[in-house]
């Protein structure tokens, strides 16, 4: 430890070397033999302690106690009088300048130096309670600090659970939970204040066929620009999430009337109809829009969402790229398909389902040339069921994989049993979904190994495909289509003329036979504007050198025109209903019932 620093300030030298000589082996000792010189030796460096006297020419002790204690670092040195003076009004004046001690003159040296020690000793306690506090502050502080790191950290990872808990790390838009939060609070609040809001559900057309053929890398960047477009076409008061997958979903809210959800979800189908860029890619998909609205579609918001649910799905069963509202009459609709689909399963593994063909007939040689294969339901149950209907039951999920690998294989072992019977000059149509060219199947790999097992020309194989499939120009689907041409089966684009016909999908794929949708020839003799289509369709095909079948002729006016046109080959009930595979036999051997 320092020694501590003491200032003897007297001008009787007697006095001052008395006092020097008694401090100097404890303590580091200055003199100064007036006021002026003792302020001066202070101001040029500290001091701890000063014995002052009071009684001195010039500048007294009292105002060098009063200077003192007017510099900056003066309170922390401690002043003790020695003075001749010995009146009480002496030594109230200087413990009012800020004295610590009073001493009369003459001294004891023993009291002297125990008043010094006592002072010194204070003055140590002091410093050390001083830099005690320093470093309580400056451990305060640092604590402080610390602790607002820890919280600010703390607080971050809070705020991003909270994100991770209530939004979709794709598109940023709210998820599930924050969905179900501010329905609930949308309704409460409806319901409190006598409005009204509505609930849209939003699945994406395609987006599986997309996501299959691309994989999950391309559909995600998919997901996240449908992300921008439907937030780019909502006001801010209103709430769009992504419940999981490619269904979204829009909370209107301030609705002053109904109609307003359907401007919204109309804004939405332009917006999605728009055709996506995305990695050199241009894709189109579309959506099919499910509306509840608030109070009449649903007692709670649990309700409103399956009410909106049954609405979405009664537009994709309608045809997709659409919108409509809920009506008490899709939840009777919605429990059918279920239980259509259950039994569905059912008969696809208990073999109630068959195939029935209906004859493709060559219209330069009136021969039957072909069939197509068509899937019928042998059920008690379901007499009358409409087969498009079971086709899109099965579309929704991966049971139109079954279905279709059991067509193709029915088909091809039929086609097996006919060239055995010497009916080697028939062909067969076979319907795909678009969903057997995706990546969970090889319809290519299947398709050789049924040529092969069934010991069947590949030429006799007529894969039917849709217009919406040669819009997915993706590679995948390019490369399933090529591999099954190698195979040398032939491809044939069904409905032609119904969707997005273009020229340039036909220069790009490996198609055949173009098949004039039957209802341009259903009003071919009285609508103008469907003869023209027709002549259009049949021309054009002959300039790519494509052959053409016209489906559902049903009179003979309706086959003379398209004959005259140079179609080459046509089929409906003209000719025959879809039969069965021993009808179809009887026909060809026989010519039972086909031509006039």
């Amino acid at each position: 430890m320092c020694k501590a620093k003491i200032l003897i300030v007297d001008d009787e030298r007697f006095f001052t070397n008395l006092l020097y000589d008694t401090l100097k082996d404890k303590y580091s000792v200055n003199v100064a033999n007036n006021g002026a010189l003792a302020l001066e030796k202070i101001q040029q460096e500290p001091f701890d302690l000063v014995l002052l006297d009071i009684l001195m020419p010039g500048i007294d002790g009292y105002e060098v106690c009063r200077q003192i204690k007017l510099l900056e670092q003066g309170d922390k040195i401690a002043v003790i009088f020695l003075s001749v003076k010995s009146e009480v009004e002496d030594e109230l004046a200087g413990f009012k300048l800020g004295a610590v001690d009073y001493i009369t003159k003459p001294i004891s040296l023993p009291i002297v130096l125990a008043r010094v020690a006592t002072q010194v000793a204070l003055i140590h306690a002091q410093e050390q309670l001083r830099q005690h506090s320093v470093n309580l502050e400056l451990l305060v502080s640092k604590r402080t600090m610390e602790l607002n790191r820890e919280m600010t950290k703390k607080q971050k990872a809070y705020e991003k659970l909270h994100y991770l808990a209530n939004y979709d790390q794709l598109t940023q838009l709210p998820n599930r939970n924050l969905f179900n939060e501010r329905l609930a609070y949308a309704y409460k609040l409806a319901k409190r204040n006598n409005t009204q809001f509505a609930l849209l559900l939003i699945d994406l057309d395609r987006f599986k066929r997309v996501n299959d053929s691309l994989g999950h890398a391309f559909g995600d960047l998919l997901l996240e620009q449908v992300g921008v477009r439907l937030s780019a076409r909502l006001r801010g008061v209103d709430t769009i999430a992504r419940l999981g997958g490619d269904e979204f979903t829009v909370i209107l809210t301030e609705m002053t009337k109904k109609h307003d959800a359907a401007i919204v979800a109309e804004k939405i189908l332009e917006s999605l109809t728009e055709a996506f860029e995305i990695e050199g890619h241009v894709i189109y998909i579309g959506a099919s829009i499910g509306i509840a609205s608030y109070p009449e579609d649903g007692e709670d918001f649990n309700c409103m969402l399956k009410n909106a649910d049954l609405a979405m799905y009664e537009v994709k069963e309608k045809g997709k790229n659409a919108y409509t509202f809920f009506s008490t009459e899709l939840t009777a609709y919605a429990q059918r398909r279920m239980e259509l689909d259950k039994d569905l399963r059912f008969a696809l593994r208990n073999q109630e389902l068959c195939l029935h063909y209906q004859p493709i007939v060559d219209l330069n040689n009136n021969t039957i040339c072909g069939v197509e294969a068509l899937l019928r339901w042998q059920s008690p149950k379901y007499q009358h069921i409409d087969i498009e209907e079971i086709i899109s039951i099965a579309e929704e999920s991966d049971l139109i994989l079954e279905v279709g690998e059991w067509v193709l294989e029915t088909a091809c072992q039929q086609l097996q049993q006919w060239q055995q019977q010497g009916l080697g000059s028939l062909h067969i149509a076979i319907n795909m979904s678009t969903r057997q060219f995706c990546n969970k199947v090889d319809s290519s790999a299947l398709l050789a190994r049924l040529i092969k097992q069934y010991q069947i020309p590949a030429e006799a194989l007529q894969l039917e495909i849709t217009e919406s499939l040669m819009l997915e120009d993706v590679p995948f689907t390019v490369d399933m289509l090529q591999r099954l041409k190698q195979l040398g089966v032939a491809f044939s684009v069904d409905d032609f003329g119904t969707g997005y016909s273009s020229l340039g999908y036909l220069r790009r794929f490996p198609v055949d036979i173009l098949k004039i949708d039957k209802s341009f020839i259903q009003y071919l003799l009285l609508d103008s504007g469907n003869a023209a289509l027709v002549k259009a369709i049949i021309a054009m095909a002959q300039c790519l050198g494509l052959r053409v079948i016209a489906e559902g002729v049903e009179t003979k006016s309706q086959l003379d025109f398209v004959q005259r046109q140079g179609c080459d080959m046509a089929q409906g009930y003209y000719f025959s209903k879809p039969v069965s595979a021993q009808d179809i036999e009887l026909l060809v051997q026989n010519k039972v019932g086909i031509l006039t």
